[in-house]
């Protein structure tokens, strides 16, 4: 279970964590405020939208200059956005989306999913979303592409792939956790919104994703994360505050407490899910992928994809339009 833990988790970290070279879409920077408050996930949530210029950005999530040209310029050498000049009566610089970056399209679809479901500041969301294959208003839904059957943490299996044990978890460079809400005042209504504080820092995303391999007491999540104690504490009870999970006495030791997860922290496992396969499709390296997951239903190795819950189709950027309230 510890090298499971190590394989979601590499998977988390290559995507989030700021000290590596390739972990730069949440930034942590303890040093500036504005850095802390703008994920780069919010920037490439825009782009899906349709930005794709520096003004554009900047007015729409309220950002200013130098921090959001510093993470442009982050996400141009990760390889998510690529510079393009356009001849529109001026040259203008534009920023658009590489192929590597619109693969992170049913991660964004899959934040804005449980946000609609669960935050508390839904008036920052597009309303609606609709499927242009079907015509109608739709919820996207994460489902196996051989039996079509929504994909739940319940009904997946893990199994140990070729990359294995074979990367190690540096930590990350700060032990702090993040609050880093999309700024109230943004004109532009987000596809990522609540959902962002649960995945502000490594830690956090490493404690989850414990939980879904079977972890429940602070001494089991402790050695599969390899986290101090005190850093476990502080997201355990971030969490719980969250309403992610809940606390309560082990009913083999009433002496003793665990965590389990909420209905709402369940909800979180699309997102992980569908960050896990980016990860094991752009970073894993030579080695392979540190888990092979297999559908529970149809026993074929997963394939989750983001389909439409009215049609059944495949989404892509280019099929969902969305409307404000």
């Amino acid at each position: 279970k510890r090298l499971l833990s190590i394989g979601l988790g590499v998977s988390l970290a290559q995507v989030f964590d700021d000290g590596l070279r390739v972990n730069l879409l949440l930034d942590v920077d303890g040093k500036n405020r504005d850095f802390q408050r703008l994920p780069v996930l919010l920037i490439l949530a825009a782009a899906f939208q349709g930005t794709k210029r520096f003004d554009g950005w900047r007015n729409g999530i309220g950002i200013s200059s130098n921090i959001l040209t510093s993470r442009l310029e982050r996400l141009v050498t990760l390889g998510c956005l690529q510079k393009a000049v356009v001849s529109d009566g001026k040259r203008r610089q534009e920023y658009r989306l590489t192929p590597m970056g619109a693969d992170l399209y049913p991660t964004a679809l899959m934040f804005w999913r449980f946000d609609r479901l669960w935050s508390h500041r839904r008036a920052m969301q597009p309303t609606t979303l609709t499927h242009a294959a079907c015509g109608v208003a739709m919820t996207p839904v994460l489902v196996c592409a051989h039996c079509r059957a929504p994909v739940r943490a319940r009904d997946v299996r893990y199994e140990d792939g070729p990359g294995a044990g074979l990367e190690r978890m540096p930590s990350p460079r700060s032990s702090r956790r993040i609050a880093a809400p999309p700024d109230e005042g943004a004109k532009l209504h987000l596809l990522a919104g609540e959902s962002i504080d649960h995945f502000g820092d490594r830690w956090t995303q490493q404690v989850l994703s414990t939980f879904f391999l079977g972890a429940r007491r602070f001494d089991d999540i402790r050695t599969q994360c390899g986290v101090a104690t005190n850093i476990l504490a502080d997201r355990l009870k971030l969490l719980v505050e969250h309403g992610t999970l809940q606390r309560r006495a082990c009913a083999a030791d009433p002496r003793h407490h665990e965590y389990v997860l909420t209905p709402k922290g369940m909800d979180l496992y699309p997102i992980i899910l569908t960050l896990m396969k980016w990860g094991d499709r752009w970073l894993a390296g030579k080695s392979g992928p540190p888990l092979i997951l297999y559908c529970a239903r149809c026993s074929h190795v997963l394939d989750a994809v983001v389909a439409c819950d009215q049609c059944g189709g495949r989404l892509d950027p280019h099929d969902v339009s969305f409307r404000r309230g």
